[in-house]
């Protein structure tokens, strides 16, 4: 029985306008891929498209998924009565409108400039998250409402003391007010993301707008534009009618209802701070104040996440959210989800950032040994050991068809590490004996400025050769009616009568997590659609590699040796202590 694929491809422009959906094409294929690798979209979309142009997006779902996004940067209509070469097929036409999109590689992969100590790796996966502006995130267990509106209060109750309580009459210091200094008599849901009418120490607030959430506009302005384009040149009423303005009275129902029933008993404001240590996000644009909402055990902001009647917004990419609050939690709470992190049990002694936060992660999943880390369409990080496969591929000379390969280019068997030179300098060798007696000596040199400490260099250094001293098992499974479940970064057991590996094992090869078996990891997954039909190919790497250059990779942001001895401490980047402590 043949399991049908369905896809979907949805064009956007400029202005963020869905403005085609096509489920049916005449050639395309889809390719999503390491994260240090481009995404591309390329082939023919149907010719009666009225507009395509530069900069406009297309997002591929597969099996009501999306599977890759990237945006047009070549367009070529053509009318003749002839063929052309589009991917590998010669192809007549008389009219077709070919397309390429890319994602560039690194998506995501922004700057983090933090220092750790005594840090368990899992710990230090999220907080480097949390670190790092864009939609980056990670994923923490969450079943439906108030799962997430109680963990955010729980985690306000483990940060609240009454040090760090607002001043009297003052929002200049400290960071929350309570009961018996907050009057909630008189609030109201102004719309689904905005309070008014609070009274704290018998002083009138502004409003207070919820932050690090987005509702609908109770009524057509510049916002509701922002959000949604196509109502530029819709009339008041037009909005009125709208499925956008009665999500927006939704969600103020929803949050009176939550002022009603819960009550207010504490407001806490932004508490992040500039390099003077001066707040800069505790009053917007508006004059509204900026903070979060608790009352009856429940942050109301989560709750509205939860309730599915606000998105989750990082006002200038999140620059002025505090990492230690961990308010990337909040991507969690609009589903149901499993922890994406998983706790290693490993602790580094010392680990400076200083680079992007993906190559932060390519560092701490080999440091934590044999864990890997991806991410996906919507930047949601997973990060775990490499253990039980994701799925198993029965070779089926009907449905699937299995290429193993074996390249021992880039084999690297030894390491000539450097580490901090700020801090004295790790400088050591590390070898794998047994891919040396195979392969001969094949030594690569790493500097890495994150690790200062040799115990720390030991496990980044032992955690590498588990993967780069052993040929890249880089073969293919096509899947020839289609898979849409499959995921780049899936561990796949190959399995099928009469495969077989014709290179010799090693002995204790990937750490012998694998002995006996056909494991690899999923490098790149390329679907090829065509009219109805669906072909998938999966290209595969090693089972313990979660980008494709991983040497080069981890350290292609880190500031260079003459950079670091340009520090001085009255630089504005450098802290007092140089520590984030996780002891």
């Amino acid at each position: 029985m043949v399991v049908t694929v369905d896809y979907r491809i949805e064009i956007y422009d400029t202005w963020g306008r869905r403005v085609a959906v096509v489920d049916e094409t005449p050639l395309l294929e889809a390719v999503r891929t390491a994260p240090d690798r481009p995404d591309r979209i390329a082939g023919l979309l149907p010719a009666g498209l009225a507009h395509l142009g530069h900069g406009y997006r297309i997002r591929v779902f597969v099996d009501g998924r999306l599977f890759c996004e990237a945006s047009v940067v070549r367009v070529a209509p053509h009318w003749s009565d002839t063929r052309k070469l589009i991917l590998d097929r010669y192809v007549r036409f008389h009219e077709l409108l070919e397309v390429e999109a890319e994602r560039a590689a690194n998506d995501g992969n922004t700057a983090v400039s933090r220092c750790y100590v005594n840090g368990e790796i899992g710990e230090l996966v999220r907080s480097a998250i949390d670190s790092a502006t864009g939609r980056v995130h990670y994923l923490v267990d969450h079943a439906a409402y108030p799962d997430g509106a109680q963990r955010e209060y729980a985690k306000f109750e483990a940060r609240r003391t009454a040090g760090n309580a607002l001043f009297y009459r003052s929002i200049a210091l400290g960071q929350w007010a309570g009961p018996g200094r907050v009057d909630a008599t008189g609030a109201y849901a102004k719309d689904g993301d905005t309070i008014a009418g609070l009274v704290v120490d018998g002083i009138p607030w502004p409003d207070l707008r919820l932050m690090l959430i987005d509702c609908e506009e109770t009524s057509k302005n510049s916002h509701a534009v922002k959000r949604h384009p196509e109502v530029a040149g819709w009339t008041a009423a037009q909005y009125a009618a709208s499925g956008y303005k009665l999500e927006a009275d939704a969600a103020t129902a929803a949050l009176q209802n939550l002022i009603d029933t819960k009550g207010i008993e504490y407001v806490e404001l932004n508490p992040h701070q500039n390099a003077a240590g001066a707040f800069d996000d505790r009053v917007d644009a508006y004059g509204r104040y900026v903070g979060l909402a608790y009352g009856g055990g429940e942050c109301f902001n989560a709750a509205l996440v939860e309730l599915g009647l606000a998105d989750v917004y990082l006002y200038q990419d999140g620059a002025y959210l505090v990492p230690d609050m961990a308010l990337k939690d909040f991507f969690s709470y609009a589903g149901p989800h499993a922890a994406s992190v998983d706790h290693t049990g490993v602790v580094l002694t010392r680990f400076d950032v200083s680079a992007g936060v993906f190559e932060a992660l390519t560092a701490l999943a080999y440091a934590a040994g044999g864990h890997l880390w991806s991410v996906d369409p919507e930047l949601a990080v997973t990060f775990r050991a490499a253990g039980r496969p994701d799925r198993v591929c029965f070779f089926d000379p009907a449905a699937v068809g299995v290429t193993l390969g074996s390249d021992s280019e880039d084999v690297a068997n030894a390491l000539y590490f450097n580490g901090n030179p700020m801090t004295g300098g790790v400088d050591k060798t590390y070898t794998r004996d047994e891919s040396i007696d195979e392969f001969g000596f094949r030594p690569r040199q790493l500097r890495h400025y994150g690790i200062s400490v040799e115990e720390d260099a030991d496990r980044l250094c032992l955690g590498i050769l588990e993967d780069l001293a052993y040929p890249d098992p880089g073969g293919a499974v096509e899947f020839f009616h289609g898979d849409g479940a499959v995921r780049v970064g899936d561990l796949v057991e190959i399995r099928g009568e009469g495969l077989r590996r014709v290179d010799r094992e090693l002995p204790g090869e990937w750490g012998g997590r694998f002995t006996g078996r056909l494991v690899a990891r999923v490098e790149e997954v390329r679907h090829r659609f065509s009219g109805r039909q669906v072909a998938t190919r999966i290209r595969l790497t090693s089972p313990l590699r979660s980008v494709a250059d991983p040497l080069r990779f981890m350290v292609a942001s880190q500031p260079s040796i003459e950079t670091l001895y340009q520090f001085r401490l009255d630089d504005e980047v450098v802290g007092v202590d140089l520590g984030y402590h996780l002891d």
